[in-house]
């Protein structure tokens, strides 16, 4: 299996040496604080989810992702699966559910989150053979997971840089469950509306086996696409700055 994924970030990183501003209404919470944590992170998808340039945080609802490619070529499941300009959603309604790591000496560092619909929309192609069947075609696509519940985990240390403390993010890994997977492409073999049909149905009617198969790859997009997302944070602000004294 080989997945390449690149994540185009609609915001620039400031130099560093330039003090990062919070909005006003932004919670921030002491160290170590976990209910506050719970509750400022909640926040922040729900009121900053069109991003907060700022302090590093891009856009989370819509989160756009480039590009994003997904070969499988081994088991029940043979296709090359190339995603462009796709927009994931449903992340202004997460429901954060543990928080831990956030701590004056920060190591190891975990964030769980329960999305009640994750909406991967945009373009696509597709070619190979999903069971039994070949599939192939190119077009708009829809790819929703209902009670989405996303583990990410990830190690860092403090750097220092221009005189001040930084988080650097190292290992970062995010594991995903999910209740129902939806899938919709558009204009499957050559725009043949009896064949594409039947196909979206057989691939709903089949989804766990496949989802069973593809599991690994869309963890590994997501663990890029969410490394970034959280090192884009991190990189802007010192890591002092993200609490109140």
């Amino acid at each position: 299996m080989k997945l390449q994924t690149v994540l185009l970030l609609t915001t620039a990183i400031i130099g560093y040496a330039l003090a990062a501003k919070f909005p006003a209404s932004f919670s921030r919470c002491k160290q170590e604080d976990g209910n506050c944590l719970l509750e400022a992170i909640t926040a922040t998808f729900r009121n900053f989810h069109q991003g907060v340039p700022e302090i590093g945080l891009v856009p989370l609802d819509p989160l756009r992702i480039d590009t994003m490619d997904i070969v499988q070529g081994d088991g029940p499941i043979n296709i090359v699966l190339n995603f462009k300009k796709v927009d994931l959603t449903g992340f202004q309604h997460a429901q954060i559910k543990k928080v831990s790591g956030f701590t004056s000496k920060p190591t190891k560092m975990d964030l769980n989150l329960l999305v009640p619909v994750a909406s991967l929309v945009g373009g696509y192609r597709i070619n190979g053979k999903v069971l039994i069947l070949p599939i192939q075609g190119e077009g708009a696509s829809n790819m929703t997971m209902v009670n989405c519940d996303i583990s990410l985990k990830w190690t860092g240390k403090l750097v220092e840089k221009n005189g001040k403390q930084f988080y650097q993010v190292d290992k970062f890994k995010v594991h995903f469950d999910t209740s129902r997977f939806y899938m919709d492409f558009s204009n499957l073999f050559n725009g043949d509306k009896a064949l594409g049909d039947n196909m979206n149905v057989f691939l709903n009617d089949n989804w766990q086996d496949i989802l069973k198969e593809l599991k690994p790859a869309i963890s590994a997009a997501f663990t890029k696409i969410f490394q970034a997302v959280v090192s884009n944070v991190f990189n802007k602000v010192p890591y002092n700055e993200l609490y109140v004294a």
